[in-house]
């Protein structure tokens, strides 16, 4: 078995948050590839394809796994729920005759794209089939975790059509997008634009930037101070950590996520029990209950719960 054989493509995609699968049907992908073998660089990018096909995902698997006689067709299958299901790790048959094409790395040459490209096959039928977010979406994730894999940009995409402009449309049709991202169409049939795909791989690939910490002092002496820790609810991915006092607040580390500015308000009376028990209801609070609270029992038990959150 020679050349290079993506078998962590699984634990990338996931890693990614591209769910994956596989059973009896795709078994073995690992070690499967073309007559040639694996890839004897890593691929110069990635070909976006449709299947051309409307029925089920195991129904697809067959053909392009053990029924073709060009089998394996693509080096994956994104199907309609969005799920990915691996065919070959190696070199795959589905760019077919096309070509030459640029990327980021290097030119692929005429007729070279199933030995140099890495095949994204798409189950829809390309003809006016609605392609649910969540499969575009995945698209997307995929092919922006598998480009960054092989040591490429984003855009080291191109659509089946860009590289086989004569005789094939794929993938189609863009007025059937849905979700807030739509190509737009450069052929009748309906064909992505390319320059769409690429410029959304890219804005995808691009983090969003933090929101910088606004800081509000808080007067000095003040003995009425509790910690705050802010976090995205149902994660332990906290975000920004409050001191809260008598007058104002601060942040000391993190950052606030998008509209935390908008819940806190910019003076804050600790000492007012209304407002304790909502501030205490909606953030999660770590520390020590403050001795300068009293002994109110409703106050250390609302205190309590909304420390045990925390952890």
């Amino acid at each position: 078995m020679s050349g290079i054989y993506y078998a962590e493509m699984v634990e990338v995609l996931i890693a990614a948050g591209v769910r994956c699968a596989v059973e009896n049907v795709n078994v073995g992908w690992e070690t499967r590839a073309r007559s040639s073998g694996g890839f004897a660089n890593p691929p110069l990018g990635i070909t976006w394809h449709h299947t051309a096909s409307s029925t089920t995902p195991l129904n697809d698997l067959n053909y392009m796994i053990h029924n073709s006689d060009d089998a394996p067709i693509g080096n994956l299958l994104l199907d309609r729920d969005g799920v990915v299901w691996p065919i070959a790790a190696g070199a795959a048959n589905t760019q077919g005759k096309g070509g030459p094409l640029s990327f980021s790395r290097g030119t692929v040459p005429l007729d070279s794209g199933n030995s140099q490209l890495f095949g994204m096959e798409v189950a829809n039928g390309g003809t006016g089939e609605v392609w649910p977010q969540v499969q575009i979406d995945a698209y997307f994730a995929a092919s922006n975790a598998l480009n960054q894999l092989f040591g490429n940009l984003p855009t080291d995409i191109c659509s089946h059509m860009e590289w086989a402009p004569t005789r094939k449309i794929d993938p189609a049709t863009a007025a059937a997008v849905q979700g807030p991202w739509v190509p737009g169409s450069v052929t009748s049939s309906g064909t992505w634009d390319g320059e769409d795909i690429r410029h959304e791989c890219q804005r995808r690939s691009t983090p969003a930037i933090p929101p910088q910490p606004i800081p509000v002092p808080i007067p000095a002496g003040d003995i009425d101070m509790i910690r705050v820790d802010y976090g995205i609810p149902g994660t332990d991915d906290w975000w920004a950590r409050m001191l809260i006092g008598g007058v104002g607040l601060t942040w000391v580390q993190g950052h606030a996520n998008d509209g935390l500015d908008a819940l806190v308000p910019a003076h804050i009376q600790v000492r007012d029990d209304q407002h304790m028990t909502d501030l205490m209801a909606t953030f999660k609070c770590v520390g020590p209950y403050p001795s300068t609270w009293g002994g109110n029992t409703w106050l250390q038990q609302l205190w309590i719960e909304s420390t045990e959150k925390k952890g």
